[in-house]
């Protein structure tokens, strides 16, 4: 079955921005575009968007779906471990599965609601999320998280969601290692033989406090001093003076597998030059490193940089998760920078960049022939029609469509 939107502006990564163009679907893929003449005779259901920027949905590669109601049960904090000591122990009073569930649903909400058609979730729950993330029809890169609490069982928890999850085209498995400080150096070998068993990605938290660069340097930090005071038993990690946690990784021969390096707003010079050098996939949530009062990333480097995505993290480490929110305060900061084609740049790691980093750039990020229909489109209100989605964000939002499905007109 065939549709064809017409629009005034159509925006992709690959091909800039085209003017009076049509985009033919045929079921969920993108069949052929070109410009409106081409098509016009075409007997196909035609959808005239008419004043609008038809472009590729939004990736949120990095979000806890499930942690919403963990926002309003936070109190007052100084850095990052006093949020953490709070986390800790609302996840272990937290028996409400009702709750949980209520937080994906609102969580997708608020995704479709501004422009995001896939999302990296990162999931503690054993797969309960699962049903609803089906039901929603979002894209999603699906973590299972990892941590010493559950590492023994694991790779059964891992068979099973990858035996529910192996016939659903539009949920990918993959495994997200907490951070180098929730694991014993031991299970990373582990995590590796098992991502490449299982063909899968890994993802995971990296240099997002100053205390993480403290701790792996074997130095005075809060997670020695008060976050292992709150669990079982001490993640035993072989720890070295003057290595940063990316250079742990390295050593680790983990780097080999290019995972998705989320955070990444404490590196140095060195650090910078490993991530070029294995053009390593990092997700920037620069929102979340406010909230929990911790530098922001190097923008001007993330920018200027080709593998970089963005992400909202969850509400539990930030103000919303609406998408275009973290759009538009990341160009309001970058454009302090003076970074050429910022509008295109921002666009491309909203996209593109997300779609590489969940290793799905093969199917969506760019409006391509045979690539997934996940699309969505704004009305233009500017001469420069880019500058609308910064400008007006969710309020001009007037189409999204994912897997070919439109999901709002």
């Amino acid at each position: 079955m065939y549709k064809i939107i017409d629009c005034k502006f159509l925006y992709c990564p690959k091909n800039g921005l085209l003017e009076n163009q049509s985009l033919i679907i045929k079921n969920n893929n993108i069949f052929d575009f070109g410009p409106l003449e081409k098509f016009k005779k075409l007997k196909y259901k035609r959808i005239d968007l008419k004043n609008s920027l038809i472009m590729p949905g939004f990736v949120n590669a990095h979000i806890h779906l499930e942690l919403n109601w963990v926002n309003k049960k936070l109190k007052k904090f100084n850095n990052f471990p006093g949020w953490l000591e709070q986390i800790i122990y609302l996840k272990k009073m937290m028996l409400e599965k009702n709750l949980i569930l209520k937080s994906v649903k609102d969580s997708i909400k608020c995704s479709f609601q501004s422009g995001v058609t896939t999302v990296g979730q990162i999931s503690s729950y054993k797969g309960i999320d699962i049903p609803i993330i089906k039901k929603s029809n979002i894209r999603c890169g699906y973590f299972f998280e990892i941590a010493n609490s559950n590492i023994n069982n694991f790779q059964n928890d891992l068979k099973k969601i990858n035996s529910i999850l192996k016939e659903n085209e539009l949920i990918n498995l993959m495994i997200f290692p907490h951070s180098i400080y929730s694991l014993n150096t031991s299970s990373w070998e582990k995590i590796k033989k098992n991502a490449k068993k299982f063909n899968i990605h890994i993802g995971t938290h990296l240099s997002e406090s100053y205390d993480e660069i403290k701790f792996i340097q074997n130095k005075k930090n809060r997670f020695d001093s008060k976050i292992f005071k709150l669990i079982s038993t001490q993640p035993n990690v072989k720890r070295k003076n003057n290595i940063t946690p990316l250079g742990y990784l390295k050593n680790l021969k983990i780097l080999a597998n290019k995972p998705t390096l989320v955070h990444m707003n404490n590196i140095n010079n060195n650090d910078k030059k490993i991530i070029m050098n294995k053009n390593l996939p990092i997700t920037i949530c620069p929102r979340s490193n406010i909230f929990l009062k911790e530098k922001m990333p190097d923008l001007k480097f993330y920018l200027e940089y080709k593998n970089t995505a963005l992400g909202t993290d969850g509400l539990s480490s930030n103000k919303d998760l609406d998408f275009l929110n973290e759009i538009k305060f990341l160009y309001k900061e970058c454009k302090k920078l003076k970074i050429s084609n910022l509008e295109e740049k921002i666009l491309n790691i909203a996209t593109l960049g997300g779609a590489k980093n969940l290793k799905l750039d093969d199917k969506i990020g760019t409006l391509e022939k045979n690539k997934f229909a996940d699309i969505i489109g704004f009305k233009i209100e500017n001469k420069n029609p880019l500058k609308t989605i910064f400008k007006h964000g969710r309020k001009n939002l007037k189409f999204l469509m994912i897997n070919g499905k439109i999901k709002m007109l």
